[in-house]
């Protein structure tokens, strides 16, 4: 079994930070609306790095694995791990990308066949 590179990409979305630990290194990682394909401008604010998105709108976050070996892309929206809801830590599951590979997260992960869409709503209902 090949080695995966641990902790390598950390998203953080939607009335939150998009921290990502080593990108543009191991992996490019961006937002994207699902509706029209195109990729949702970020903001740097006091060293972090956020998303806008319009309320109702459905949005994917999109990996590219740069490395040469296996990357491990833990990620979380809103503090929040996708793939097992609990509080997002570095130190928990998440997708294994291959080497050169794409793969877009669409939303929370319920179980093998069942995600819940990503979507964007107001900091009120957020």
């Amino acid at each position: 079994m090949k080695r995966v590179r641990q902790g390598v990409v950390c998203g953080v979305l939607v009335c939150g930070a998009l921290q990502a630990h080593a990108v543009g290194r191991l992996a490019d990682v961006r937002i994207v609306d699902r509706d029209t394909g195109a990729t949702l401008r970020h903001y740097h604010h006091h060293g972090e790095i956020w998303v806008a998105g319009t309320p109702g709108a459905r949005y994917a976050i999109a990996y590219y694995s740069r490395a040469g070996e296996r990357v491990l892309a833990v990620t979380s929206v809103d503090g929040v791990n996708v793939l097992s809801g609990e509080t997002a830590g570095w130190d928990q599951g998440g997708y294994v990308l291959s080497p050169r590979q794409r793969y877009q997260v669409t939303g929370w992960r319920k179980s093998q066949s069942v995600v819940a869409l990503f979507t964007y709503a107001d900091a009120a209902a957020s």
